[in-house]
């Protein structure tokens, strides 16, 4: 088990994108955009789809995903990472949890081009849909975040109660969160926190992955992309460089 990993440093934001198919009313640029809502992301007519990201210099990159997709259970995602003309990493994933998946490399790794191919031969709508995605570095605090860190759920529902107390219930949306409770970063770590957190209020999405070493299918089911808020960071240690906070993470809808 490794220790969290935060993804504030979303290179889809900032790179080259092009892509091998999109629909003319949602293209790949649409990737920028922070909502997680189908009218707003990125489509391809078919089952298969090619993403690439290209920097104007060599980048750090660990950790892929996409997000809010229409992926089914057989989609595959296949990361190549590439300095000039020269792979410098590759790897694949398969499992859909949360309408995402999430691939991460056992290191980081530098490159100036980053390609994901998305497969999902059995996708029973026959276009593919991506909303959000993420690539780049991620960050991991020296030590790891405490048990005292709780997982929800937020639902939105309209609910109309008869006189006589039958209830209808119209679903209108499920939202995962998180209450990311550490008791122990250093000075170092709450400095960059102090980054995240400025990046986080600007509305940008935030990639959290509980252990970055966990398998594919673990990932999707743990990790949440979504925005980001702290609380104040408190000293309960005395003069040991030993800092507490408390994050709330919330899943982008």
């Amino acid at each position: 088990m490794e220790n969290c990993g935060f993804g504030w440093q979303n290179r889809v934001l900032d790179a080259a994108l092009t892509a091998s198919a999109q629909v003319a009313s949602l293209p790949v640029v649409n990737l920028r955009n922070q909502q997680g809502a189908e009218s707003l992301g990125w489509r391809i007519l078919g089952t298969s789809a090619v993403l690439t990201l290209r920097l104007p210099s060599v980048g750090t990159w660990r950790a892929f995903s996409l997000h809010r997709s229409n992926l089914s259970a057989s989609a595959s995602l296949t990361v190549s990472v590439q300095s000039g003309s020269a792979v410098v990493w590759q790897g694949s994933a398969q499992g859909v949890a949360n309408a995402q998946m999430i691939l991460v490399s056992p290191t980081a790794v530098q490159g100036d081009s980053v390609t994901m191919q998305i497969t999902d031969p059995a996708n029973p709508d026959g276009y593919l849909s991506i909303p959000l995605a993420y690539a780049g570095p991620l960050w991991q605090p020296a030590r790891n975040y405490s048990t005292e860190s709780t997982a929800g759920i937020e639902l939105g529902a309209d609910s109309t109660t008869t006189l006589g107390g039958a209830e209808f219930v119209d679903g209108r949306w499920y939202q995962r969160k998180l209450s990311i409770a550490h008791q122990s970063y250093g000075y170092a770590d709450a400095a960059v926190l102090a980054q995240i957190l400025r990046v986080a209020a600007t509305g940008q999405n935030i990639l959290f992955l509980p252990d970055p070493a966990s398998p594919p299918p673990r990932l999707a089911q743990t990790g949440l992309f979504g925005r980001l808020s702290g609380g104040d960071l408190s000293n309960p240690f005395g003069v040991a460089d030993r800092h507490a906070l408390t994050l709330t993470h919330t899943e982008r809808l």
